[in-house]
């Protein structure tokens, strides 16, 4: 596919969504003020990062979720699926590629702020993993679920508690990083989560569209 054909996709998205289609541009510059703030108010090296894993990286995964509602708006389903079927791979492929460079300019932020000193080949596995769930579980249970309050009050909710309260507050599958990896297990089960997590999207998002 050609560079104008893409193009013309995202101006179509743009249009479609209006001022909406800019929220997560404008929270990704949020997020380097807020990292440049906590950086010259504390001393703690992972902070920053925290912001790109609980702000940014979840904020990247909401375009498809605004664009594939209209999917689920009463009496659409059965007239739009099949172009939604047709585009649906395209559409995961290209807004991963826009978000995805996004979120390597806030890691080269973090470096110029922090340095590299936890930025791991291992932390940065895990990064990619935790934004490729972030891309999928939107689709994923907005097919759930029929509902974009639904599908996305579980993933505010989801990440809101594990970021407020560092992943202490409830016992279930904890897959953010908030302090750099003592051991290898401590590294391993938020990645072991994140795979799990992201193959049962996957496969919630081809029951839905294949």
């Amino acid at each position: 596919m050609d560079k104008k054909t893409i193009a013309h996709h995202f101006s179509f998205d743009r249009r479609l969504l209006g001022r909406l289609y800019w929220f997560p541009f404008l929270v990704y510059g949020l997020c380097v003020g807020l990292m440049a703030v906590l950086s010259a108010r504390s001393d703690e090296p992972f902070l920053p990062y925290t912001v790109i894993q609980g702000i940014a990286v979840p904020i990247a995964g909401w375009h498809l979720v605004f664009l594939y509602r209209h999917l689920y708006d009463e009496g659409a389903k059965d007239a739009l699926v099949w172009h939604y079927r047709k585009a649906v791979v395209f559409d995961l492929v290209r807004y991963a590629v826009l978000h995805g460079g996004c979120i390597a300019l806030l890691v080269a932020a973090v470096i110029g702020i922090q340095g590299t000193m936890f930025l791991t080949a291992p932390v940065l596995g895990h990064l990619f993993l935790l934004f490729l769930f972030y891309q999928l579980i939107g689709l994923a249970l907005l097919g759930v679920f029929g509902s974009l309050d639904v599908a996305l009050s579980v993933i505010a909710v989801y990440t809101f508690m594990e970021v407020a309260t560092q992943g202490t507050f409830m016992p279930w599958p904890h897959l953010f990083l908030f302090q750099a990896p003592a051991d290898s297990l401590s590294l391993l089960l938020p990645m072991m989560w994140l795979g799990a997590g992201i193959v049962i999207a996957a496969v919630l998002i081809g029951r839905e569209f294949w």
